[in-house]
């Protein structure tokens, strides 16, 4: 049970980061997709990972088309 929550917080932490930096960097290039950091993106990074972490930057560009 530890290894779970040990897991699911390095993956929230590493989420954070990675908003963080995809945000500045597609801004830096000029793309208006902007992702905030909630609950419901850290639950799904947490949860899912790395496939989370793209679903959740797709979601969001498909809502700008």
């Amino acid at each position: 049970m530890k290894d779970i929550v040990l897991n699911f917080c390095v993956r929230v932490v590493f989420g954070v980061l990675g908003i963080y930096l995809c945000n500045n960097l597609l801004s830096s290039f000029g793309l208006g997709i902007y992702l905030g950091i909630n609950l419901i993106n850290l639950l799904t990074i947490g949860i899912l990972g790395f496939g989370g972490f793209g679903l959740v930057f797709l979601i969001a560009f498909f809502s700008i088309l």
